[in-house]
This record gives structure tokens, C-alpha cells and sequence, in this order.
């Protein structure tokens, strides 16, 4: 199974870049690193491809239709904490541009353009200092690691 982890955000506006953070993490574990889940995911009979994107854009849609099974990391403001996982579904939204799009978006675009749409989650992670910065808040660094086991726990639960 062919999984995608895109990891959305800024890390220049500190928490905003939790999505790619666990971008990082992944892409540590399958290189072989010590972090907590790489035995783990090393266990996992699944081909894991995570990249970081500032922002979705219409292009997206190409890379998740290869897929069979997409995880949409981002950082929240709102929603329970330290971080969730929720099943979502292709969904065309309108926006005022095309500039930035919702995962939603990007698997109604990807049905449309190439007739399939891979089964997809958020993994929202609440974060809680949006200013400028290149590091993590304390309290969103903490939510990295639970975001990091739950998303563990999801890709046992794949076996």
C-alpha cells in the first residue's frame, strides 16, 4: 500500500510548521534514525512517502492520485487536543483563489482530473504561537509527539 504524508504549513511562523515537522520525523525514521516510532514504522508492510508543502496547491492533485491512502498533517488552532485523525472525503470548496486550497479540494480535483480519489485523513495537530519564528511553542512540540504515536497507531491499524 502506497501511502502519502503531506505535511502543510509554514515553519517560519513557529507552530504553523507542525505538519512539516512530522514530515521531518518520518522522513528521519525511514532513513533509519532512533526517533520513537521507527521500529514501527519499519514494521509497517507500506511504502511511506511524507513531503512538506507550504500550502496545497491544484498541482496536489497529481501527487495524491498515486496514492492508496493519503494523511494530511496541519497544524490547528481550534478542535481537541493534543492532536486528531479524521477520515475526510473529496469535497470541492469554493475559495476566492487558487492560491491555497483545502485538502478536500485537492481529492475533489484529483477524482475529477484522473477518476480517483485515495481514501484520506487529517492529522490536525493544535499548535498555539502562529508569530514569527522558526521554532515550536513548548506546548506544540509536546502535541508533535502524541501526533507522531497516533499516527503510529493508525498505520498498525493498516496491518
Amino acid at each position: 500500500m502506497k501511502v502519502l504524508v503531506v505535511g502543510v504549513g509554514n515553519p517560519g511562523r513557529r507552530d504553523d510548521g507542525l505538519g512539516g515537522a512530522l514530515v521531518d520525523r518520518i522522513n528521519v525514521e525511514k532513513k533509519g534514525g532512533q526517533a520513537p516510532i521507527s521500529r514501527e514504522i519499519g514494521a509497517c508492510p507500506l511504502s511511506i512517502k511524507a513531503e512538506w508543502k507550504c500550502q496545497l496547491n491544484i498541482e496536489d492533485a497529481q501527487a495524491v492520485q498515486d496514492a492508496d491512502l493519503v494523511v494530511f498533517a496541519d497544524a490547528t488552532t481550534e478542535g481537541e487536543e493534543p492532536a486528531t485523525l479524521e477520515e475526510i472525503a473529496p469535497a470541492a470548496q469554493i475559495a476566492v483563489t487558487t492560491h491555497a486550497m483545502a485538502p478536500a479540494s485537492v481529492l475533489a480535483l484529483a477524482e475529477e482530473l484522473y477518476g480517483r480519489a485515495p481514501k484520506a485523513y487529517l492529522l490536525a495537530i493544535r499548535g498555539y504561537d502562529f508569530d514569527i519564528g522558526e521554532t515550536l511553542s513548548p506546548q506544540a512540540a509536546a502535541n508533535l509527539e502524541s501526533a507522531l504515536s497516533l499516527f503510529s497507531e493508525f498505520l498498525l491499524s493498516l496491518k
